[in-house]
């Protein structure tokens, strides 16, 4: 077993290589598969490395599996000038989102304002990527999905909904874009599944509950127990957003939502709006900047060393990591992907 507080750093190109390799040995055609490679990379180098080469082995084996479709045709099933329905045909998630956000950006640019919904998907990884995309075109934009039932609705013990991933993002005068990207677990599944893999407890304050509606320390019983959205405190108000983004990214394409979501059936709704259609949008960006500003410049408390804009904390990380060429992971992470090389016969060289 890895020691849970070692990290290694690994350097980022032999990563692309093998991790395009993986793909296209899984039947992935080679653009599509480092497309999908650097998403995955960009969650690692901004620190969220709960979504990034951690989850390559299980994709890896969705895909060997059958489970996942290597070559989805994405067809869009109805469309107007302002609005696009895409069959995600069961392929890798990240891929076909972003794909799906590229002809939402596309028409945004020409309207204004675009939907993008996709059904027949499956998990869409780090969140943020996708309304940095179209951050990165000056838009400001919110997107949803939906996942597997893991959330019981406020006062019962039956997991219904999802966890129900979303992120804005908004354009800034002077800066990188200001970044939201949440679920609406206490904190991600994945930092539960990595205590598992590593065989330690997490911290009761997460607000885990077992079977019994009992908090609980174990990652196992957390992850099959009854997850309250947004922590127990809140989870009148989380079990409400966990129904409404299953409406947006489920009900709304005409997929699956709540206790039907699964591999393959997972929906995405992508919102992207040109600020010109409200007034400047350079105006727009200062007045994110300006609002930033206001955060920067907040007293923090006694013990808080600074107060961060959202998405700060990612964007340093990012910003140290792609300048170095490498990526920080926990020793568990390194060990699973060299596992994931020997059984694939695919070489790592790190």
């Amino acid at each position: 077993m890895a020691d849970q507080d070692a990290t290694e750093v690994v350097p980022l190109e032999p990563l692309r290589e093998f991790g395009a390799r993986v793909y296209e040995a899984c039947g992935v055609p080679s653009e599509d598969a480092a497309f999908t490679v650097e998403i995955q990379l960009t969650a690692d180098l901004r620190g969220v490395d709960t979504h990034g080469f951690q989850r390559l082995g299980w994709y890896a084996g969705h895909l060997q599996a059958g489970r996942y479709n290597p070559t989805p045709s994405l067809e869009v099933l109805k469309e107007t000038p302002v609005s696009h329905v895409v069959d995600g045909d069961g392929g890798i998630g990240q891929l076909i989102v972003a794909r799906t956000m590229e002809r939402t950006i596309a028409k945004a640019k020409q309207t204004g304002l675009a939907l993008g919904t996709l059904r027949n998907s499956n998990d869409w990884g780090m969140g943020a990527f996708y309304p940095m995309m179209a951050a990165a075109e000056g838009f400001v934009s919110f997107c949803t999905t939906t996942s597997v039932p893991n959330i019981a609705p406020f006062g019962s013990r039956t997991r219904i909904s999802g966890n129900n991933p979303m992120a804005f993002a908004a354009p800034r005068a002077s800066g990188p874009p200001v970044v939201l990207d949440m679920a609406l677990t206490p904190v991600a599944l994945g930092k539960v599944m990595r205590a598992r893999a590593e065989g330690r407890d997490i911290p009761e304050e997460w607000g885990f509950l077992d079977i019994e509606g009992l908090p609980t320390t174990d990652p196992e019983t957390a992850l099959s127990g009854i997850i309250p959205a947004l922590g127990a405190v809140a989870a009148y108000k989380g079990s409400g957003l966990s129904m409404f983004m299953n409406l947006l990214a489920g009900a709304l394409p005409g997929g699956y939502h709540s206790k039907d979501v699964n591999i393959g059936k997972r929906g995405q709704f992508l919102l992207v709006i040109d600020p010109e259609i409200f007034g400047d949008a350079g105006e727009f960006a200062g007045k994110v900047d300006s609002m930033v500003d206001q955060i920067k410049s907040a007293d923090p408390l006694p013990d808080v060393g600074e107060v961060f804009a959202p998405g700060e904390i990612e964007q340093r990380a990012y910003e140290e990591r792609i300048a170095a060429g490498y990526v920080v992971y926990p020793a568990s992470t390194l060990q699973e992907l060299r596992e994931l090389s020997s059984e694939m016969g695919i070489p790592l060289e790190v």
